[in-house]
């Protein structure tokens, strides 16, 4: 019990509740029985003062009767004993037979029934005054006997008040002490321990996990101490963990940050930027100084050899690999990433490759107790891919310049073939006839100027067609785009032949042309708007670029003079032949005929090749 009283803080205050419940209960118990038991007092010593009243008014009586008959006397003594066997008295007098009260009611009953009362019955039968004089003597000496009897019936009621008195006032003072044992109990066990609790919790919501609650109690409060600082110790290393966990992932989403931005700024540049004007120095310093990696080696190299051009390190102050120095570039050449061990080094390689093409290689040495997380692996290998991408591009863009090349170079040498070939060879015809002609001694001055002037004409012919090839040679689309192109051209024709008025009809906004189309449609207007202007004879020529709903461009070019020839002399016409090739490779279709209404259309169509492309890829 007392174990448990010390261990449970609710039993504690329990059996101090009951206790003082108990308290109460005994002391308006212990009240309740003291005023039960005194209820008759009041009437008990009434009773018994009555009884000397009574004596002295039966000895009033007796004396005032000079014979007082049998029944008087009977009567007076009846009445004086059935008020001296009154239950009251007689209940209270017999309630302890060894108290003092009983015995002097025993002596006071029985003074009466042996004395009192025969020596009043003798005075009945003979009342003479010297035994009414001894009448007197004896009631008072009873009355003083019930003065006695009166008293202890008074003391007897005065120590039950006073028995009450005590038991509250021990009562009122038990209470306060058991009040103010139950109030230091509370304070030590349960106000302290609490207050020291709302501290803890407040510094814990404050972020404060330092605090400790001294665990001085084996109760419920102790065990909630005890449980308040293993929470307070596990909320501390949560709270460490989760601050560790959260500055673990504020590097990662920075590393992740400045992974993405490296990729995307490379990217950029590779899509913006020739691959000579690519820093690669620069982006693999960066590289390194993201993955914390101390040796990346780029190694650049063309598609068919095998030892690089190009070897490009983040500290090029470092002495290169013995490997490298010996030329032995064929053991790094892998078709994917790759670890290579080498006595106390371990290589990572992540091969440049782009369409099945190798471009050359990025190598990461480590050392043994190194490795590579999982990010610095993805991002290496994105910079692997956006340098073989930049490579590929510039490889691919080498190819199409050379196409490009190949293909002008093929139409420049048609050009001059058809037109200043010819007109230099219907020169050397003529220089030819005017040689014989000085020759021969019967020659004739006017054949000999006919000669020269038409040696005269063919130079003029032939200088007029260089400035036009070399105008044509020169001619480039700039930032604006072809609109802007073909609108300088018709600007500069018509201020060359200001009776000739061109319009421009351009539909054609929404059609996103390659350079190799934008070039060719601006080459095959121009040639047709110099034959309308030069050959025509016409004062209005129309141009016309539309497409069809299925994304078909068409071309047109018509004027208002006299029309073309059915057989269009070859020297005066050689643009149709450049005008036919580009045609050709555009993989589009040339109609050059008379209008009806008068005047010749030329009509070019073809199909953009970013509407052949999404044909193919639907197809597939």
């Amino acid at each position: 019990m007392i174990a448990r009283f010390q261990k449970s803080l609710i039993f504690r205050m329990g059996a101090l509740m009951i206790a003082m419940v108990s308290l109460a209960m005994i002391t308006m118990l212990a009240s309740f029985f003291i005023s039960e038991s005194a209820e008759k007092d009041a009437e008990a010593v009434n009773i018994a003062g009555s009884l000397r009243m009574q004596s002295y008014r039966m000895q009033a009586r007796l004396l005032t009767l000079d014979a007082p008959s049998a029944d008087f006397v009977a009567a007076l003594t009846r009445q004086f004993a059935d008020r001296i066997e009154n239950p009251v008295l007689v209940a209270e007098a017999m309630k302890d037979e060894s108290s003092e009260l009983h015995h002097q009611f025993l002596q006071v009953r029985e003074r009466w029934e042996k004395d009192v009362s025969g020596f009043i019955a003798t005075y009945a039968r003979n009342p003479d005054r010297r035994i009414a004089d001894q009448l007197g003597e004896k009631i008072d000496k009873f009355v003083d006997e019930i003065d006695n009897l009166v008293q202890l019936y008074q003391i007897r009621a005065e120590n039950r008040i006073e028995n009450l008195r005590l038991i509250q006032i021990s009562a009122l003072f038990l209470t306060f002490a058991l009040v103010s044992f139950s109030l230091l109990i509370l304070h030590h066990h349960v106000e302290l321990p609490l207050r020291s609790l709302t501290q803890n919790a407040r510094k814990i919501a404050r972020g404060d996990f330092s605090d400790r609650l001294e665990v001085k109690n084996d109760d419920e409060l102790g065990l909630l101490a005890e449980t308040f600082n293993q929470m307070s110790d596990a909320l501390s290393e949560m709270y460490e963990s989760l601050e560790t966990r959260v500055k673990n992932k504020t590097q990662a989403l920075k590393r992740s940050n400045d992974s993405l931005n490296f990729l995307y700024h490379l990217a950029r540049e590779v899509s913006e930027k020739t691959h000579e004007n690519i820093d690669f120095q620069a982006w693999l310093e960066e590289l390194t100084s993201i993955t914390a990696v101390g040796g990346v080696e780029l190694c650049l190299k063309t598609p068919e050899a095998v030892i690089p051009y190009e070897h490009i390190r983040n500290d090029y102050m470092m002495e290169l690999p013995s490997t490298c120095q010996r030329q032995e570039c064929e053991k790094c050449m892998v078709e994917k990433a790759q670890v290579c061990r080498d006595n106390d080094e371990v290589q990572v390689r992540y091969p440049l490759i782009k369409e099945g093409v190798q471009y050359g290689v990025i190598v990461c040495s480590l050392h043994n107790s190194q490795f590579l997380e999982g990010w610095q692996h993805q991002l290496l290998q994105s910079f692997a891919d956006q340098v073989a991408i930049a490579l590929s591009l510039k490889n691919q863009g080498d190819q199409e310049r050379r196409v490009s090349l190949m293909n002008e170079r093929n139409v420049i040498a048609r050009e001059l073939h058809d037109s200043l070939a010819q007109s230099l060879s219907y020169l050397k015809i003529q220089v030819a006839r005017l040689t014989r002609a000085l020759q021969s001694k019967q020659v004739e001055d006017e054949q000999i100027e006919g000669i020269t002037a038409e040696l005269k004409e063919g130079i003029t012919s032939a200088y007029r067609q260089l400035r036009e090839l070399l105008t044509t040679f020169r001619l480039s689309i700039s930032e604006k785009g072809l609109h802007a192109a073909i609108l300088h051209t018709v600007e500069q024709l018509t201020e060359q032949s200001t009776n000739v008025k061109i319009v421009l009809d351009y539909r054609v906004e929404d059609i996103p042309f390659s350079p190799n189309e934008e070039i060719h449609l601006l080459q095959i207007t121009r040639e047709a708007l110099q034959n309308a202007v030069r050959h025509s004879q016409g004062n209005l020529v129309m141009v016309s670029l539309h497409s069809d709903p299925m994304k078909k461009v068409t071309l047109a070019i018509t004027d208002n003079g006299v029309g073309i020839p059915e057989d269009p002399e070859k020297l005066n016409h050689y643009g149709l032949a450049i005008m036919r090739e580009r045609t050709r490779n555009l993989h589009g279709e040339l109609s050059i005929q008379r209008m009806p209404e008068g005047g010749t259309g030329v009509l070019f169509s073809f199909t953009p090749s970013y509407v052949q492309e999404r044909r193919i890829s639907y197809a597939e």
